[in-house]
């Protein structure tokens, strides 16, 4: 009103304002996404869960998917998480595409569905079959089915391990299996509510495109919810020891840095030691046989071990675990890139046993 005074129904909606603060933001909300359409429900604290888990995971797993690729740099980013129905999900496609699907067991439960675009599906295969163009062949074939299969197995089997150590939790996958969906109709969707995840996806020089990733809201749902779970567990148990009986006074002994006493110097004393020979090596796996198994060993055996496709190998020096690492293809000759330095309270345990 001009006067500067308020008509009744002003006074009525900043009344219903004051009462939406008053009782807050409902428990749990969609993804905030255009277009969602259905799905289960998740509250802010799981969709920023999520979409972390995602980034950190597709950090990682890029560049282990970059050796199929005959060096060719491979970049996933930016994952935009929907929550969509099936019939929703299916609106989203028009054409023809190559489907995957591969499901998670263990401490993860649902079906993951890869979607490639048909040309992109091409491009990738020649790169895995040798051709460095990256030309899209006339038709995919049977070879090409079978290399994009294996690609998207190391996706998901990289991504579950990824999950793994996030959520504390072991999670298997079954074999992928791969078909050609001529239109939409034709896509193997998971049942029930679904989450899809488009990346870009970028290959120097061949590709920029999307990838699609359709999971499981179950999947999702346990994602959100369990990279939380161990800094909850954290600080509870902080809390408990706080609320303990009488505590001793204990002051922390500071020792110096070991960087401090060997750069003090230059080198200083290690410098005597720079010379000295190590032998390093990449161990893949572990496993235990019986003797009789041993005996039995031929040609052509197939040992399984004790890691998972796609799982970061340890990398020893004069048998001692230093970093872990991941295999890759330099020119004719098998190499390891190091992802991860093994924490200095986990070295000296492995110098103590």
């Amino acid at each position: 009103m001009g006067d500067g005074s308020l008509s009744q129904d002003e006074i009525d909606a900043l009344l219903q304002g004051a009462d939406d603060i008053t009782s807050g933001p409902e428990p749990t909300g969609m993804f905030d996404s255009p277009g969602s359409r259905g799905g289960s429900s998740f509250s802010s604290g799981e969709q920023s869960n999520l979409r972390n888990m995602l980034n950190s995971a597709i950090s990682l797993v890029a560049p282990s998917l970059s050796g199929y690729l005959g060096g060719k740099n491979l970049v996933l980013s930016n994952p935009v998480v929907e929550s969509k129905s099936q019939n929703a999900v299916r609106s989203d496609f028009s054409g023809k595409y190559v489907q995957i699907s591969m499901s998670y067991s263990g401490a993860l439960n649902g079906v993951n569905l890869v979607i490639f675009n048909f040309r992109d599906a091409g491009i990738i295969s020649s790169l895995m079959m040798g051709d460095e163009t990256g030309s899209v062949p006339a038709d995919i074939t049977d070879a090409h089915q079978s290399t994009i299969q294996e690609f998207t197995n190391q996706f998901i089997s990289s991504m579950a391990t990824q999950f793994s150590n996030k959520i504390g939790g072991g999670v298997n996958t079954t074999p992928a299996t791969v078909s050609i969906a001529q239109n939409p109709s034709d896509l193997q969707l998971p049942p029930g509510d679904l989450v899809k995840i488009t990346y870009d996806i970028i290959i120097d020089g061949v590709m920029n495109s999307k990838l699609y990733h359709i999971m499981d809201a179950n999947i999702a749902s346990s994602l959100g919810m369990g990279s939380g779970g161990g800094m909850q567990s954290q600080q509870q148990s902080q809390q408990q020891y706080q609320h303990q009986g009488p505590q001793t006074q204990i002051s922390s002994v500071r020792f110096p840095q070991m960087g401090e006493s060997i750069t003090s110097g230059g080198y200083g004393d290690i410098a005597l030691l720079l010379d000295v020979e190590m032998t390093m090596t990449v161990e893949l796996g572990r496993t235990t046989k019986l003797v009789k198994d041993i005996l039995g060993l031929g040609e052509g055996s197939i040992i399984e071990l004790d890691k998972l496709a796609g799982e970061p190998v340890d990398l020893l020096v004069n048998g001692k675990l230093i970093a872990r690492g991941e295999v890759v293809v330099i020119d004719e000759n098998f190499g390891v890139r190091v992802t991860d330095i093994v924490s200095q309270d986990e070295r000296f345990k492995s110098v103590n046993k």
